[in-house]
């Protein structure tokens, strides 16, 4: 096997060596797990000394010292009798044996109760002691999700008497009077009251503590509780996520959750969305985070509805996301799904969401009767709108969902039906998926045996032919779009370069894609039950996308008359097949006062792709169009364009270990190794090696603190760690080869030929992230409040850039080298609890802030700066932003302005500071001004409960930040003829007649505050009227509901990721939009 790998990735001896010295460290977690094998079998232990104390007593200290309830039926169990015992470190069912016996008396346990009995207690063995009776209460228990809880005490208060719930969460309890309390408890949930009343049914959901300490928090390749955390990660429960918000992806709900991630994209539902976690990880290799879904890195976080996530688990720190080395450097976002419950009961429910659409801001521009007064060009004696002529009439949108679940304990199947129809606001822009995802878990041979299965089904039909809104903007409005003479109904104008019919270019053209992913995954976990906590698991998975485009464009369409051809077609189709394998070992035990949690294992990843094209012109009439391709006449002329390819095959193969070790609950540790080769590199530079090490300390578990009751918990963490980043693309360390190109011959001259298509860096090397972070975890009044505090720093060292180059003697003009250093720092706070609790009413709340910089630290060699964001014609104005040794990133690199002159041109500063005509101005005249990144970015929810009723309001501002307005720059100015502009070009700009100039003078400050999104529901328990139906939800949320700021465009929450953000492109513009929904859910 490890000469087949060395063959695969080009080891060496020493890589080997590194390989084995891995496998060495996994064994010796092995090792240690196997020397504890006699440990008891349950962690819960007593210790006690009594002589001739009451039973009652003890039952007392077994409550103290365990996390169990402990009820006895008093009529049945005299609690009085006397007890004398000496345990130190004792087995709980031990003790329970050692002081029940002499008494007759037994116990069972089931979840966190203990209930004891004696041979005198018949019938239900979950019936407690009754008092006397005069009516019955009955009722069911779920979660908030649905699901029904068992075991859950129902006491009346005051007393030890009650029942706990069936398999199926039902209760019945009789109680003496209308003024009896019941209180229903269950380890994990928040406790609740309720005063019987005239209610004969009380149906009870009770909340999951958010804060527990004891909560679950998902890393990778395990799990682990979120007390024994030290590194950076915040937890998103399936509750958390706004319910309505629309879009196409959970990434619109997962808007402003997380402190530090920052998400990008426009209205339209094919767009997708940019993430970015911590500011810029990187000037050229990837600054996505990546994403895992159900353990399977490499994800797509658009083929998971909301409705399927279980927990959202974002890594931010190296220490967090190390065990998955290079494809960390952006952070991690682990995303679960939802599995069926053990308790055999079968659920359904169906979800529907219909969503209307509106633009919630456009541009002003003159209206014809303006255009005419104006005298701005010819008048053609009609009125239009031509932004409102680009958008539909009430666009509607429908989403069904349907969710299955069942089984019971050995057995369970979860299943989702997924349709979505969504229509974007501008014409010829929507987008439908269908899908489906099954996830299965199968127990075999008592235990000893798990296979968990997930599959997963998506397909999306795309219409984004989506219109040029800039062209709305300058086109004349006293020009209709519609000539009834004409065979297409549209008017068609010819070889007027910046004025054409935008609507007729949109409606001749046909723009439509079909998606299509198929993602199965396999687990088979063996349980070592001899081992207590020992586990081997193994996963494969495999990941099959597809993309299908078919364009076609009318013979009557402008571009195809004025380059007289009778049409064209495009079929256009590629995938990519990904293959991974994940095998790990993982121990988890507690001994005593010590935890220890290791997992060693490896990780594989195989990935390729292909696609193909053909463009044809010249067809008999435009009912053919792309289905048969081969009857337009360039196919036959030898003109028609045909293209293929086969990427290159990428490989990536990893050993890795992490160890979590905990003293008392008190003293933390982590530890983390990862040995990774990737076939991007140069065979010199393959394999690397990227680490962590963390610790934390609870001091609320301190002597000193232990009195104060108002801290429930408090910790302090510190993490360093290292990661790679190999997310560029595949082919920049193997030879291609390619023809229609020119090389270089040896007499000098240029040949069209057949050769390399790329340079090849040999000295390429990895792009390590080194970082550190500070963090402070707490909550307060028994986990009402809750907060963390993190502080980063991270360096990125040996930036990859693609390079220009010289040719000769380089074949091609540019080449993958590293460049530099860069620095990245900020801080994140995030805040939360529950202010009011009570029968009737509830209020959650939490907020985050976050702040980041990032600078250029170094660069080498002879790269002293890059360019980015060039500004197009007309006026040639040159690029916005400048990336050199030192600088800060955000920067904008403009030339300073002075002014306008008498004569409406514009003045610059040179500089010297000195005052020039925009005539005279020079590169070197250029300053860093403004800044695009946020000083402060903040994100506020709020959740308010009344009976029934729930609110939710979701808030986020960016403060102190500038936005570059091109909106204004290039259709603000009325310096061009024939051609429509903002009404502003009138008014506040009406002084300017020379040309625009890439200046600070349409640079604006960006700060803003967005209503993102309030949802009003109420849930109706149908139980009660229904037996078959469980509850009905129905809600209604408005999202983007306001923003207020100070900003002249259309939105200033512009792309701030990478390094070219900070511009409202009006090359790229759609409008923003308000959508409002009316949603269902109906659980049976």
């Amino acid at each position: 096997m490890i000469k087949k790998i060395k063959n695969l990735l080009g080891l060496n001896l020493t890589d080997i060596k590194n390989i084995y010295l891995v496998m060495k460290i996994t064994t010796l977690f092995l090792i240690i797990g196997c020397m504890h094998l006699s440990a008891a079998s349950l962690s819960q232990t007593i210790t006690l000394t009594a002589n001739e104390r009451p039973l009652e007593e003890i039952f007392d200290a077994i409550i103290k010292q365990t996390n169990y309830r402990v009820i006895y039926n008093d009529q049945t169990v005299d609690a009085s009798k006397p007890v004398t015992v000496n345990a130190k470190n004792l087995p709980l069912t031990n003790f329970l044996k050692l002081v029940l016996k002499p008494y007759s008396l037994s116990y069972s346990i089931s979840e966190n109760i203990i209930l004891i009995k004696n041979g005198m207690d018949k019938g239900n063995p979950q019936s407690m002691r009754q008092p006397i009776q005069q009516r019955t209460v009955t009722g069911k228990i779920t979660d908030e999700a649905g699901s029904a809880l068992s075991n859950v005490s129902v006491l009346l208060k005051g007393s030890n008497i009650g029942v706990v719930s069936d398999s199926q969460g039902n209760y019945s309890v009789k109680v003496p009077d209308a003024n009896s309390i019941l209180v229903f408890s269950f380890v994990g949930y928040g406790t609740v009251e309720r005063k019987v009343g005239d209610n004969s049914i009380l149906n009870i959901v009770l909340t999951s503590l958010k804060n527990n300490l004891d909560e679950v928090v998902v890393v990778g390749y395990g799990t682990m509780a979120k007390k024994q955390v030290t590194s950076a990660i915040t937890s998103i429960s399936a509750k958390d996520l706004p319910i309505g918000v629309g879009g196409a992806s959970i990434a619109t709900a997962m808007q402003g959750k997380v402190a530090g991630l920052v998400i990008s994209g426009n209205a339209s539902p094919n767009s997708g969305n940019t993430l970015q976690l911590r500011g810029v990880a990187s000037v050229n290799a990837g600054q996505t985070p990546l994403v895992v879904i159900d353990g399977m890195p490499g994800g797509d976080i658009r083929s998971v509805v909301q409705e399927d996530i279980q927990s959202i688990d974002v890594l931010k720190d190296a220490s967090a996301g190390a065990i998955y080395g290079t494809r960390a450097a952006a952070g991690v976002i682990l995303i679960t799904t939802k599995q069926a419950s053990k308790d055999g009961i079968s659920r359904l429910t169906y979800s529907d969401e219909t969503s209307f659409k509106q633009v919630s801001r456009r541009p002003e521009v003159l209206s014809a009767d303006e255009f005419r007064e104006h005298n701005r060009g010819q008048d053609y004696g009609t009125s239009t709108d031509w932004f409102d002529a680009l958008l539909k009439n009430n666009p509607i949108s429908q989403k069904h969902v349907v969710n299955m679940q069942g089984g019971g304990k050995t057995a369970q199947i979860y299943g989702t039906f997924m349709y979505n129809d969504n229509q974007g606001v501008a014409v010829d822009d929507s987008r439908k998926d269908f899908g489906g995802r099954i996830n299965g878990n199968f127990d075999f041979l008592e235990g000893w045996l798990s296979i968990i299965t997930h599959v997963d089904y998506r397909q999306a039909r795309r219409n984004n032919n989506i219109p040029n809104f800039q062209q709305a903007l300058r086109n004349n409005p006293t020009r209709s779009p519609y000539d009834p003479s004409s065979q297409t109904g549209y008017n068609v104008w010819l070889n007027e370069s910046l004025d054409y019919n935008v609507l007729a270019d949109s409606k001749l053209y046909d723009y439509n894609g079909l998606d299509k992913w198929l993602k199965p995954d396999a687990t088979i976990k063996l349980n070592i039950l001899p081992v207590q906590g020992l586990s081997l698991s193994q996963t494969f998975g495999y990941d099959h996308r597809q993309w299908e485009l078919h364009e076609f464009e009318s013979k009557y369409h402008r571009v195809e008359l004025e380059n007289n051809r009778k049409g064209m077609a495009h079929l256009g189709f590629s995938k990519t097949d990904n293959f991974s394998a994940e095998g790990y070992a993982t121990y988890d035990r507690t001994f005593d006062k010590h935890a220890i949690n290791a997992v060693a294992g490896y990780s594989y990843f195989e990935g390729n792709g292909e696609n193909f094209g053909v463009t044809n012109y010249n067809f008999s009439n435009d009912a053919i169009g792309v289905w048969n391709i081969g009857e337009g006449s360039f196919l036959s002329d030898g003109k028609a364009e045909i293209s293929s390819n086969k990427s290159i095959t990428e490989r990536l193969f990893s050993l890795y270990a992490r160890a979590n070790y905990a003293y008392d609950d008190k003293y933390l540790a982590t530890a983390t190794i990862r040995h990774e080769g990737s076939s991007k590199f140069a065979i010199n530079n393959r394999w690397g090696n990227f680490w962590s090490i963390s610790g934390g300390w609870r001091i609320s578990k301190e002597n000193f603190l232990k009195d104060i009751s108002w801290i429930s918990d408090l910790k302090i963490r510190a993490a360093y760690g290292i990661t790679g980043n190999n997310n560029f693309g595949a082919d920049y360390a193997a030879t291609l080869y390619g023809s229609d190109q020119y090389w270089l011959l040896p007499d000098g001259s240029w040949a069209y030929s057949y050769g390399k298509t790329k340079n090849i860096n040999n000295d390429l090397k990895w792009e390590e992230k080194h970082e550190w972070n500070f963090g402070l975890d707490f909550s307060l009044l028994n986990d009402r409040l809750y907060g963390r505090f993190d502080l980063y720093r991270r360096k990125v060292v040996g930036l990859i850039y693609d390079v220009q180059v010289p040719q000769p003697p380089y074949v091609e003009q540019t080449m993958f080298e590293n460049i530099g250093n860069l620095e990245n720092k900020g801080w994140e706070l995030e805040l939360g609890g529950t202010v009011v609790k009570s029968d009737n009413w509830g209020y959650r709340t939490s907020m985050n802030f976050s702040t980041n910089k990032s600078r250029i630290l170094t660069l080498w060699g002879n790269h002293k700066y890059y360019d980015y964001a060039s500004f197009p014609s007309p006026g040639n104005p040159g690029n916005a932003i400048r990336i050199e040794e030192g600088t800060e990133i955000g920067k904008f690199y403009l030339w300073k302005s002075a002014g306008i002159d008498e004569n409406g041109d514009f003045l610059l500063y040179n500089k010297d500071g000195k005052v020039i005509p925009a005539s005279q101005k020079l590169d070197i005249d250029k300053q860093y001004l403004g800044n695009y990144m946020p000083k402060l970015i903040i994100a506020w929810s709020n959740n308010l409960t009344w009976k029934n009723w729930d609110l939710l309001i979701n808030m986020r501002s960016w403060i102190d930040f500038d936005v570059y307005n091109t909106i204004n720059m290039y259709f603000g100015l009325k310096n061009v003829d024939n051609l429509n502009v903002l009404k502003t070009a009138y008014t506040k700009f009406n002084n300017i007649t020379g040309e625009k100039q890439l200046s600070n003078y349409f640079l604006e400050n960006g700060t803003f505050l967005k209503i993102d999104a309030l949802s009003l529901g109420y849930t109706l328990p149908l139980k009660k009227y229904i037996k078959a139906f469980n509850q009905l939800r129905i809600y209604g949320t408005v999202t983007n509901l306001a923003t207020i700021t100070g900003y002249s465009g259309l939105d200033p929450e512009v792309n701030v990721t990478g390094l070219s953000g900070g511009i409202e492109w009006f090359n790229s513009l759609y409008p923003p939009t308000r959508t409002y929904t009316l949603g269902v859910q109906l659980s049976f």
